[in-house]
């Protein structure tokens, strides 16, 4: 063990306070709306739990001080990897929680939107999650993933005709995991049908799986 190997649960300790009292006492400036196109490279593959990429949150390089919207920015970041890390580890309640967090700071963090939505339907609150996914694709009506995600709630709702035919717009928009598809435990009820067996065969990607 080094000579500082055991202050280091004090020294993040102690720096984790100061980030929030950053969050919770900002400079005196005017809030203007977040870009959350600068974070579209952790772009999220929903059920598939190996698929959630973080960001590291970090400080300016050089200690200077950062603007209102870059605060709020990072603090929704930093709230969106705190949900992915609890959602890796079951702890959906929690994840909901977090994700609530990077929403309040960013209602337009699409990743959030998207991963909310999953964690809602872990922890069964299915009204928030068909709330949340119906806000997120009139945001984004081109991300496939609102759609894969409408497929998992009524697949999980035994709403087979509704869930494929959301998951036909997915694959329309650009969802090619065919093997997530075919793994999903949300997805069970709606692979039971007979309809999506045919719609199955009709994709030579989707029968490769």
């Amino acid at each position: 063990m080094t000579p500082y190997t055991k202050y280091l649960p004090h020294l993040g300790l102690t720096a984790f306070i100061i980030f929030l009292a950053a969050d919770y006492f900002p400079p005196s400036q005017n809030s203007a709306s977040l870009d959350s196109g600068k974070v579209q490279n952790m772009q999220e593959g929903s059920h598939k739990e190996g698929s959630h990429k973080e960001e590291g949150h970090k400080e300016g390089s050089n200690g200077e001080n950062l603007s209102q919207e870059e605060r709020v920015r990072r603090m929704a970041i930093f709230h969106y990897n705190e949900g992915n890390k609890f959602y890796k580890e079951e702890n959906y309640g929690e994840a909901v929680i977090r994700f609530e967090k990077a929403l309040a700071h960013n209602k337009k963090f699409k990743e959030a939107l998207i991963n909310i939505s999953t964690a809602y339907m872990k922890t069964q609150a299915f009204d928030k999650a068909l709330e949340t996914l119906q806000a997120g694709q009139n945001q984004y009506p081109q991300e496939p993933l609102f759609d894969y995600n409408f497929a998992c709630y009524y697949s999980l709702k035994e709403d087979p005709g509704a869930g494929l035919l959301a998951l036909k717009q997915a694959v329309e928009k650009g969802f090619k995991q065919f093997e997530q598809i075919e793994s999903d435990i949300d997805l069970s009820n709606l692979r039971k049908s007979d309809a999506y067996k045919t719609w199955k065969e009709t994709i030579p990607s989707a029968r490769a799986t």
